[in-house]
């Protein structure tokens, strides 16, 4: 599929920042069909995050641990919660990878997996409105991934934060794209994952544009 022309009044007005020129054209059509390189390991020495249990039981148990002035069991305790942490934060950084890998290389079928199925995931291209449930999402990378871009973007990711709860977490970073020496402009991003099955999963990618 070829870029829309450039007097299509979605465009961005600069073209130095069109990455997703074709996701904001469809966005007015979609929304009338709506309503409304990390490797999760464990160091050596260390248990499988599988073999730990989860964040609650563990700070339940440290409690009780202190209570009773077990210190030594409560030592263990926050080994356990500082490996699960950082287990979490390595595979949640991967799901993260894995997503701008299939951006960067215009793979749809890597996009398509690395979403979570159902009505509440949701995506926001810079200058573009809210692009809710699965298959709409995955139309609006359709027309990203199936675009007059040369592949593989060059997409550069700044200041990466990442933040766990439980079975929720949120990665933020400054994105900056470029291609054939060409800068393609930067955005501020916000991904936010669900684990499901044990799997970190993409339900929100909210990226809006920043002047230089």
């Amino acid at each position: 599929m070829s870029a829309a022309p450039a007097a299509s009044p979605w465009l961005w007005p600069s073209p130095t920042v069109r990455l997703r020129e074709t996701a904001f054209l469809a966005c007015s059509n979609l929304r009338r069909c709506m309503i409304a390189h990390v490797k999760s390991g464990e160091a050596d020495g260390y248990p499988k995050t599988e073999d730990l249990v989860d964040e609650e039981t563990l700070l339940s148990n440290l409690d009780r641990a202190i209570k009773e002035e077990d210190y030594a069991r409560a030592a263990k305790i926050r080994d356990d919660l500082r490996i699960l942490h950082e287990d979490a934060k390595a595979s949640l950084l991967a799901a993260n990878a894995r997503f701008y890998n299939a951006f960067k290389n215009g793979d749809i079928a890597a996009m398509y997996s690395i979403w979570a199925k159902g009505d509440h995931v949701y995506v926001i291209h810079p200058a573009a409105g809210r692009i809710s449930s699965y298959d709409v999402v995955m139309q609006s990378w359709e027309m990203v991934c199936n675009a007059d871009y040369e592949f593989p973007l060059n997409i550069d990711l700044k200041n990466i934060e990442v933040h766990i709860r439980g079975s929720l977490g949120y990665v933020t970073c400054l994105e900056v794209v470029k291609t054939k020496g060409r800068t393609w402009g930067k955005q501020i991003a916000t991904n936010i994952f669900e684990k499901v099955d044990g799997t970190w999963l993409m339900c929100v990618h909210h990226a809006s544009h920043i002047e230089e």
